[in-house]
């Protein structure tokens, strides 16, 4: 498929809203105008385009970002509207998420943070309204890639759940729960490209360099003025292990705070399920039964068991 055009759901165009950039129709191996720049998207032509078998237009990458401040302005729109499903309105809350945090990775700045930080709100909003049957719906719908942008929106939605069943009785702020879960790893946006990115197996000197990302994380929050106590204790305790074994401070047991336990459960699930280069992806049983038979000490005993009870 030609690299210039960037595929967009349905489903994340709002009806009846002009579009500030231009729609394509994939034919074959042509992209065809379908709609020009402003032009409104009404639900008759989104219900035709489903019974046609179209769940996907184009716009050209230059407009990405015409893309991704459309969607910001108008998830609340999408989110209220009756004709779309629980499901459906997930969908759409994970990928925006995706295109909210490839932004903030571009530029890792106050004002990105809080536009991130708006968008994260609105996506707690969404899962504290969704019932259990929903919330485990959203939670299969999730992929699980290499990709850091992916990573993170996995983990902030698989962390805001948990923390949901974690502190059902307690007066925690789910809001600023999430937005720390979502932003955990933005200490990985000041690692060197050549290692972040690198495909096969880090090199000790190279793994000391990735090791070092959540206290750059906690300094990036705390330079924009984004460093809230949630986000403090997930950015530098996503990586400590029950045992001690973690890093960056080598913690253990109770001198983990529960977020910290919390991020960290979820952050290796995830990662099992990734597949590598050097690493073949698990499915969740196979990642669930490491977990409970070769990490066991890695988690909070009580805290897996409320992760099983969520999952399944």
């Amino acid at each position: 498929m030609d690299a210039s055009y960037l595929p967009v759901d349905i489903q994340l165009l709002q009806p009846d809203l002009d579009k500030p950039f231009r729609l394509y129709l994939l034919v074959g191996d042509c992209f065809v105008p379908y709609s020009r720049q402003g032009e409104g998207f009404t639900e008759e032509i989104r219900r035709r385009l489903l019974r046609e078998g179209v769940r996907t237009l184009h716009i050209r990458q230059e407009e990405k970002q015409a893309l991704r401040t459309y969607l910001n302005r108008n998830l609340q729109a999408l989110l209220l509207d009756d004709s779309l499903t629980q499901q459906e309105k997930s969908r759409i809350v994970y990928d925006t998420c995706i295109y909210q945090i490839e932004t903030l990775w571009e530029a890792p700045e106050a004002r990105q943070i809080q536009e991130s930080k708006d968008i994260f709100r609105q996506t707690v909003d969404h899962v504290v309204s969704s019932n259990r049957d929903a919330v485990r719906h959203m939670i299969l719908m999730i992929s699980h890639d290499t990709s850091i942008y992916t990573h993170s929106v996995n983990v902030g939605l698989l962390g805001t759940n948990l923390a949901r069943e974690i502190f059902r009785d307690s007066d925690r702020d789910l809001h600023e729960i999430g937005y720390a879960m979502f932003l955990h790893d933005i200490g990985k946006t000041k690692i060197e490209g050549r290692v972040l990115n690198k495909p096969g197996r880090l090199s000790r000197s190279e793994w000391e360099i990735m090791k070092g990302h959540p206290e750059k994380g906690h300094a990036l929050l705390a330079e924009e003025g984004h460093l809230t106590r949630e986000a403090s204790i997930t950015t530098l305790q996503h990586h400590e292990r029950c045992n001690g074994e973690g890093y960056p401070r080598g913690l253990k047991g109770g001198e983990i705070d529960e977020l910290g336990k919390i991020c960290n459960l979820v952050d290796s699930y995830d990662a099992l399920l990734a597949g590598r280069v050097y690493k073949p992806s698990l499915s969740p049983y196979q990642a669930l039964k490491i977990m409970k038979e070769e990490m066991q000490d890695h988690f909070d005993r009580q805290m897996f068991k409320e992760f099983l009870y969520m999952l399944y």
